[in-house]
Formats: C-alpha cells, sequence, structure tokens
C-alpha cells in the first residue's frame, strides 16, 4: 500500500483537564515540530472539546485538529455536525471529526449505550447528509431526526470523519463509510492484522479500497531515560485496555496472565480507579509494549520502527502522551517530535 519510502502523518491526543492556556500552547509547539493533527479527547465531564478545538484553531495556522474521539450517544450527531461545520469555518478548513462509541461520561448522564456499530452507521449516515447541505429524516435504531438541515451552508461537505475502534463490527462500519480509522492502543502487528482484516471486509461491502482510508496508530507514549519509570506511567492506560478488550484479546492475540486475571477477577473487572491501579501492578512488560510505546528514547524509536515495517497500511501516528515524574506532557510531545524518535516514521 506505501512504497519503502513512505511518511506517516503525526498526531497528538490530549485530554482536556489542564488550563486550556497549557493545552494552546502544547499545540501550538507541536505544530513548529511539524506535527500533522491535534486531536481533543471527548471523556467524562472533562473541559467541552469544541470550545478547547476552538482556542487552538486560533494559535495555530496549519494543523488539523478536532474531537478525538466524541460519541453520537452524549451527543447527538446533528449537533455535531452543527459543532464540527462551526469548526471547519474558524479554523479555515481545518476541522476532522473522530467518532466513537465512547462510554466514559454514559453513566453519569444517565445514558444507555447500545448497538454501537449500529448507532455510528446512523450517526455517519446524519452528518454526512447535514454537512452536505441535505434535508435528513432518519428513523433509525439509535439515532433520530426528523427534517433535519442545517441553516447555514459549511465551508466543506466532506470534512473528514474518524471513527475510532478495536471492535469487530464497530471496525467494519469505520471501513464501509470513514474516511479514517482510528485503532487505539494496538502496538502489534498480530493487533494490526486483525484490524485490518475487520476494517478491509466493511470496505468490501462499500465496494471501495483499504487505499481510500486513513490508519491511523493511537498509542500511548511514554519516554524517559528510565525505562522502568516509562513502562510505569502507562501502566494504567494499558490495564484499561485490557480490561474493556476481552471479547477480542484471541483475535489480537493476547493471552492474559494468570496473576492479573486473577486479580482482576477478584475486582469484579471494574474500572475504577484503585482496582485498575491493582490490576496495573501484574502486567508484565511484554505485555504492556503490545499495547503502548514505553521505554528510553531508542526503546521507543525501536519499537516504532518495527510496527511500521511490519504494517506498512498505517499511514497516521498519533500518541497520547504520558508524562513521567517531573516531566510535562510538552516534555513528552517535543520528545516525540525531536529528531531521535521521529526519524522512525521515515520507513
Amino acid at each position: 500500500m506505501n512504497g519503502p519510502d513512505r511518511q506517516v502523518r503525526l498526531g497528538i491526543a490530549l485530554a482536556p483537564e489542564s488550563p486550556v492556556r497549557e493545552l494552546v500552547a502544547v499545540a501550538a509547539e507541536a505544530e513548529s515540530l511539524g506535527c500533522d493533527t491535534v486531536w481533543v479527547n471527548d471523556d467524562r465531564l472533562q473541559k467541552d472539546v469544541f470550545t478547547v478545538s476552538a482556542a487552538i484553531s486560533a494559535s495555530t495556522r496549519r494543523i488539523r485538529l478536532g474531537p478525538g474521539v466524541t460519541n453520537p450517544w452524549s451527543r447527538h450527531p446533528a449537533l455535531l455536525a452543527t459543532a464540527i461545520a462551526t469548526l471547519d469555518e474558524f479554523s479555515g478548513g481545518r476541522a476532522v471529526l473522530g467518532l466513537g462509541a465512547g462510554g466514559t461520561n454514559h453513566r453519569m448522564l444517565g445514558i444507555e449505550r447500545r448497538a454501537p456499530a449500529r448507532g455510528l452507521h446512523e450517526a455517519m449516515t446524519l452528518v454526512k447528509g447535514l454537512l452536505a447541505g441535505e434535508e435528513v429524516t432518519l428513523d433509525g435504531q439509535v439515532i433520530k431526526a426528523h427534517g433535519a438541515h442545517l441553516e447555514f451552508t459549511p465551508t466543506r461537505a466532506n470534512v473528514p470523519i474518524y471513527v475510532g475502534a478495536r471492535g469487530p463490527r464497530v471496525l467494519e462500519v469505520a471501513g464501509e463509510l470513514a474516511d479514517g480509522v482510528i485503532v487505539g492502543s494496538v502496538a502489534s502487528a498480530a493487533g494490526w492484522r486483525y484490524a485490518i482484516a475487520r476494517i478491509t471486509a466493511g470496505c468490501q461491502r462499500a465496494r471501495r479500497s483499504l487505499d481510500e482510508l486513513a490508519l491511523s496508530a493511537w498509542l500511548p507514549f511514554a519516554v524517559a531515560d528510565d525505562r522502568a519509570l516509562a513502562i510505569d506511567a502507562v501502566r494504567r492506560m494499558v490495564t484499561t485496555s485490557l480490561i474493556t478488550s476481552r471479547p477480542i484479546l484471541d483475535s489480537l492475540e493476547v493471552e492474559l496472565p494468570e496473576r492479573f486475571t486473577r486479580t482482576m477477577e477478584a475486582l469484579d473487572w471494574s474500572l475504577d480507579t484503585g482496582a485498575v491501579a491493582q490490576g496495573a501492578s501484574t502486567v508484565p512488560e511484554d505485555l504492556i509494549r503490545r499495547f503502548a510505546v514505553a521505554g528510553t528514547p531508542s526503546d521507543c524509536r525501536e519499537q516504532l520502527e518495527r510496527l511500521l515495517a511490519e504494517v506498512p497500511e498505517i499511514t497516521e501516528l498519533s500518541i497520547i502522551p504520558f508524562p513521567v515524574a517531573g516531566q510535562s506532557r510538552l516534555d513528552v510531545v517535543q520528545q516525540f517530535l525531536g529528531d531521535a524518535i521521529r526519524a522512525a516514521v521515515h520507513v
């Protein structure tokens, strides 16, 4: 799919927990270092993803930006269409919409997420129709809209839509309808073989080629001179991925360690902070590297080089920065985009 001299597009994903000025500063510095995309997470009840994205757009000139990822259960997709079209206008045509099944704030909002693959299919159908200037009526299994239409003309009718997924049915929907697919926390060739097979099945259903999609690897990322500190920085994120990905671990060719399984069974596989911390302490380093990139600068470069060489279909690479003690997220971003590690994406 990609030639031997391909250059992979780079991105960062930011959790909107810090002061907005700090998030803007990280994004602006990332742009100056050659970053292509800044995604803003939409988790729990953190700062508003579209407000933060607009603030970033005002202090940048080139990067693409937008929610990575939001979901059509806590935000109606008609409102997502108005928000992304507004951001696209404000940013001069740089917006990108990341959609996923979400779930991190559903319980707090009293929302029951059901039929995730169907819901994302319906959401993309509605968003695409509205951005194209259509009046849309949709009586879907999950999404309802009656004579919906935008009361303004979007700057672009084709704002890129990416779908974040690991589950097989959502990956297929992404292959069928999306402009790009975000495969999060999968750092092994075996995991990517599974994901590409499901995406390809969706492409075939829509009679399109896999080459038409951007394939984006999203990886928890920690780098430090002390390898153990970097590994520890991503432990909890990897543990969360192990818990939530249990139905597909066989497809990822991952076998859970017995000690980890015993620990999490005793905790009823809870995602509460304390339970995740207990489970994280039992995850071995080799398993962590199947879901994240972490270690010394040399370790990180070698791991990225290996992944991109083994999975030539990957066209984009984004990191979720995890600082160790004494670092900021900006420090991690600077190391990722610096010469020592960035050379790994020229493969």
